[in-house]
């Protein structure tokens, strides 16, 4: 009889805890979509068991595993991305080429992240254009730093007749600090320029790229299982995190005053722009190298109130110096209404919608002396 009275209290147990989890799925899977949390949801397969980027490359730092599948969902997209056999996400591309071919550098938003490859910007620009676009876009903490010692160091060996680069003011200036993000990811290989201009040499933040917290590991197979097909599991790491975050102490985290952006970058970090793209210029020779600033959403609503824009000023300047032609999106916005500007991003994430890469491609195209040939 005990024996028997236990299985059946066991058998309610089970049974009880079944039903809050199912319940406790429900409610989480309404809630993050209703509150627009920007967290990754399961995808009820076991596409995204592993990171989507780790630190690979001796040289750059941060690259995808090569001819991988790596599946995002989120709220409001549900994005596949696949990788070549170099690691970056685009089609299998020859080294030597007897066509007309761009390199296209970048961070997320070259990539494309969010958004099916044919709707990027490179693919888009490739469609219109007939001409093919090599797409070197990396997520994962990529900045101009980073644009330079991939170009150098792989890029560069294709065959190509012009370079595209992307500036994403937002995280660029921190990307590329040293400072800022020791104190938040000093235990990632990835490059940075010390000293200063143009007297730089280039340091990481780890002696040895195995010494980095981003290399491929295999997870548990609870973990996968979790991640993959709850909801809960999700939720807990983003509250983990929102918790490990706000626990850093204050002297730790850059005030919102001092994040730098379009409106707000120390000479310093400037300075280090300005030497990227000189570089990068040097190396492309004669190709001619095109360079395109983004702004976020943010950015875009604060330009309409105050109408301040020091970096698209200075970096019109650099880029003039360097022969070097420069577009700056954020004017381009300017006569969009507020559902329109919005609408170039995804709501989800921050990254550039199939608006806003369409957008791109649009500005780029009618801009740049390269696309009127």
């Amino acid at each position: 009889m005990l024996k028997k009275r236990v299985f059946k209290s066991l058998k309610n147990l089970i049974i009880i805890f079944g039903i809050t989890f199912v319940l406790l799925e429900i409610v989480l899977a309404i809630y993050i979509r209703a509150a627009e949390i920007k967290i990754e949801l399961p995808t009820y397969t076991f596409q995204n068991t592993h990171n989507f980027w780790y630190d690979l490359d001796e040289n750059f730092g941060t690259l995808h595993l090569p001819n991988d599948v790596y599946r995002q969902k989120k709220y409001c997209f549900d994005v596949v991305y696949e990788t070549n056999s170099q690691g970056f996400r685009d089609e299998e591309r020859e080294f030597n080429s007897s066509t007309h071919r761009v390199v296209a550098l970048g961070d997320s938003f070259t990539e494309g992240i969010g958004v099916n490859m044919a709707d990027r910007l490179t693919n888009l620009l490739e469609s219109n254009t007939k001409t093919p676009h090599l797409n070197f876009g990396l997520a994962g903490n990529f900045g101009p730093t980073q644009y330079w010692m991939l170009y150098k160091t792989h890029a560069i060996k294709y065959t190509h007749d012009a370079v595209l680069v992307s500036i994403l003011p937002s995280n660029d200036f921190i990307d590329d600090d040293y400072e800022i993000a020791l104190k938040v990811g000093g235990d990632r290989y990835r490059p940075f320029l010390k000293g200063n201009y143009p007297d730089y040499e280039v340091v990481y933040h780890t002696q040895n790229i195995e010494d980095s917290r981003a290399r491929p590991r295999n997870p548990h197979f609870i973990h996968k299982l979790l991640k993959n097909f709850t909801h809960s599991y999700n939720m807990y790491y983003y509250l983990r995190s929102r918790k490990k975050i706000s626990e850093i102490p204050k002297g730790q985290l850059l005030e919102a005053s001092k994040v730098p952006s379009y409106f707000n970058f120390s000479p310093a970090q400037f300075d280090r722009l300005h030497y990227t793209i000189k570089v990068i210029k040097e190396l492309a020779g004669n190709r001619p190298v095109m360079v395109y600033s983004i702004p976020i959403e943010k950015e875009i609503k604060a330009y309409r109130k105050h109408k301040k824009n020091p970096l698209g000023k200075q970096l019109k300047a650099v880029c003039d110096s360097l022969n070097v032609e420069y577009l700056d999106l954020l004017p381009k916005t300017n006569d969009f209404t507020e559902d329109e500007y919005k609408a170039l991003f995804l709501p989800c994430d921050g990254h550039w919608s199939e608006a806003g890469n369409d957008f791109a491609k649009q500005e780029i195209t009618s801009f740049f002396s390269y696309y009127q040939q």
